[in-house]
């Protein structure tokens, strides 16, 4: 395909943020080789940006980190440092986008940012909710992750750092008793 007709074909997906290589073979009935290598020559002339190894950013349509999130490591969805500095509740606002997953822990350091993924147990892979192209954890879920991949000792110190007005200590002492850290919350 030429160039142009890349340009065409991405303005005629401009819906679609993120491609994989799969998705490319779909859509375009080329070979894997033969994408392989336009994807790299497009890459190479900055008209398509890729994300990391085998998938490529809508260059008329690019997509935010915390959708690339979802994507690239699925099932997955935003917690810990990054829920909570969304949410408020961190005031600082993390070098990295941090997600839980059912996969083993990994991270992906793209031309978008790097995001870590760590594995949590499939009963604790709740709570979170669908944004704009992403999941999210819900403000408790995050604060438990965020605890959760912490050492039990250092939960006071961790807790004083983060602004907790206006949680619900019901909801958040529900959530703590099911993935056993009860005795932690106050």
């Amino acid at each position: 395909m030429t160039i142009q007709g890349w340009l065409d074909f991405f303005k005629k997906h401009k819906e679609t943020k993120i491609f994989s290589i799969n998705h490319f073979k779909l859509l375009t009935g080329e070979s894997g080789h033969n994408l392989r290598v336009s994807l790299f020559r497009l890459h190479r002339k900055k008209i398509v940006k890729r994300i990391c190894r085998g998938f490529y950013a809508n260059p008329f349509n690019l997509p935010a980190i915390e959708e690339i999130s979802g994507q690239i490591y699925f099932p997955s969805y935003i917690s810990r440092e990054s829920a909570l500095s969304f949410y408020g509740i961190l005031s600082q606002i993390p070098q990295m986008t941090t997600c839980v997953t059912l996969n083993l822990p990994r991270i992906f350091k793209t031309n978008f940012g790097v995001i870590e993924y760590r594995q949590i147990k499939k009963d604790f892979f709740c709570n979170f909710v669908k944004r704009e192209g992403y999941f999210i954890a819900q403000p408790q879920k995050a604060l438990l992750d965020y605890l959760y991949f912490n050492r039990p000792e250092a939960m006071e110190e961790k807790l004083s750092e983060l602004n907790l007005r206006g949680f619900t200590k019901k909801k958040l002492a529900d959530y703590a008793k099911k993935i056993g850290m009860g005795k932690y919350i106050p």
